[in-house]
Order: structure tokens, then C-alpha cells, then sequence
């Protein structure tokens, strides 16, 4: 008994203790005070570069019919496993994206050719949000009139006005 008293104080303390409501906490504020602070290193982990939704692992990006089931593609052979797809519960809720048909078929399009559509393949600058889904870090600066994307991959950097610049100067 002696030893258990502690024990039980200790736990009537504890739930006697006064606790924030949970809906009290906000994000810090970034400069100026009315966004949220979004400066930092960010870093999707997770498998979005590849797929957004559910998907099993896949031994290529780009698959042709074989004679058992689905093979690499010739292209992607080259790459190696560097071509293979890692296995994802994805990003989306719910697991899959609601496409329209044309959407769907232009979607399947990419998928079939990867190699020659992916702009990552040729090292080209993709696009947001992909960007943010590539697993490699980047890091956002944020002041009142702009944040500025600086991005691992090609050196890449995405600069945001947040304020009407005025018009473009002449080339």
C-alpha cells in the first residue's frame, strides 16, 4: 500500500491538471504577422513523385504487354532500378483521383511513354506541385513581399510576389 500511494497521487495530479483546448493552438505567424511561417527545410516524405495515388510497387515507370503479365518498358530497361516504382498508400483521400475520361486516357498517354514525357527524365525543371513531391529537400524564404522556392534538384528556385510587381521591363 505504501508503495502504490505515490503512485496514485501522482496519477490525481496529473488529471487534476489544467489543459489548452485543442482547438486554441495556432501555426506561428510568418513577417508581417498575418500568414503562416513557412520558412524552413521541407522534404515530402512519402512516394507522391512517383504516383499521388495508391499504387503497388511497379517494376518500372513505364511498362509494355509481356508474354506472363506486364514488363519494362526497352527505354527504361537502361535506367535499371532507378526506373523502378516504390509501393505508396498515396495522397489523395480516398486513394484515386475522380478523372474525366479525357483526362484519364491523356493521364494512361504519360504512363506509356514515360521516358520521353517526364521533364525529370531530361533533367528539365518540373513543375508545382511536383517540385514539392520530389524526394529531395528544399527550402522556402519568406518575407512580406515575397517567398522564394529554392529547390535541390537542378538548383532550381521558384520566386512568389506577393504584390502586383508592375509591369515586366523590356527584354
Amino acid at each position: 500500500m505504501r508503495k502504490s500511494t505515490p503512485a496514485l497521487v501522482l496519477l490525481v495530479c496529473l488529471g487534476c491538471a489544467p489543459v489548452e483546448e485543442p482547438g486554441a493552438w495556432q501555426a506561428p505567424r510568418g513577417p508581417g504577422g498575418v500568414n503562416p511561417d513557412l520558412n524552413g527545410v521541407w522534404q515530402a516524405m512519402n512516394e507522391a513523385n512517383w504516383d499521388i495515388e495508391r499504387h503497388m510497387a511497379r517494376a518500372s515507370v513505364q511498362l509494355r504487354d509481356g508474354p506472363m503479365g506486364p514488363v519494362p518498358s526497352i527505354p527504361t530497361l537502361y535506367m535499371g532500378a532507378t526506373a523502378a516504382v516504390p509501393p505508396s498508400l498515396g495522397v489523395v483521400v480516398g486513394g484515386t483521383l475522380p478523372y474525366r475520361p479525357e483526362a484519364l486516357a491523356t493521364r494512361d498517354a504519360n504512363r506509356a511513354n514515360w521516358s520521353e514525357l517526364d521533364p525529370e527524365v531530361k533533367c528539365f525543371l518540373p513543375g508545382i506541385p511536383r517540385a514539392n513531391y520530389l524526394p529531395q529537400p528544399f527550402q522556402i524564404f519568406q518575407s512580406p513581399n515575397h517567398i522564394e522556392f529554392v529547390y535541390q534538384f537542378a538548383s532550381a528556385t521558384r520566386n512568389i510576389m506577393m504584390e502586383d510587381p508592375g509591369p515586366a521591363p523590356a527584354d
